[in-house]
């Protein structure tokens, strides 16, 4: 991420691993691994709890009351962060990108997410919506982690329904159960 993306100095990380607050307590890690077993991408969910989410703290959003009016009740939400997908020898960036896109959607609906907030390059967010993900921004994009970033939600309540009517093959692949997953996460 430092290094290959240039998001943050890797001279701050000697030990070339970049931490920070969330990994402690407040987040799941997700990892893509190709046919040998090497990492092809990496994600993670940060949780509510203690220390605010990043989202709220970097960028200005529409107040709750607003989110709330055009995309449901907010019980419970999560924020996207670290998705990285590294240039792969036999992999195909997409194919990766949409594996720990369903691991997250899947685990977080599993986990009674009813939002998922990001806030990603704005190359990576046409991507998504390109995909078929309704994505949608909710706060005004910024210069951060070197490149323009855009403040997003992605709300989980509908989200099946709504696929499986507009991008039923989008609607399959994130349903279909054909890969074990396992979560990793701090507390």
């Amino acid at each position: 991420m430092c290094r290959d993306l240039g998001w943050l100095p890797s001279q701050d990380y000697p030990s070339e691993e970049e931490q920070d607050e969330y990994d402690a307590k407040q987040s799941i890690a997700f990892l893509a691994l190709d046919f040998v077993g090497n990492c092809a991408g990496t994600s993670r969910l940060i949780l509510p709890g203690k220390i605010a989410l990043p989202i709220e703290n970097h960028f200005e959003i529409l107040g709750k009351d607003l989110l709330e009016a055009s995309y449901g009740k907010m019980d419970y939400c999560v924020e996207v962060s670290r998705f990285a997908v590294p240039d792969h020898p036999f992999l195909k960036n997409h194919e990766i990108t949409l594996k720990l896109c369903r691991a997250m959607i899947m685990s977080s609906i599993k986990m009674g997410v009813t939002h998922m907030l990001m806030s990603i390059d704005y190359r990576f967010f046409r991507l998504l919506k390109m995909l078929g993900f309704c994505l949608t921004e909710i706060g005004k994009p910024k210069f951060y982690m070197g490149s323009k970033t855009i403040p997003g939600v992605l709300p989980l309540t509908n989200l099946l329904p709504v696929l499986r009517n507009k991008k039923p093959s989008l609607y399959k692949y994130l349903t279909v159960d054909e890969e074990v997953v396992e979560e990793t996460v701090a507390v």
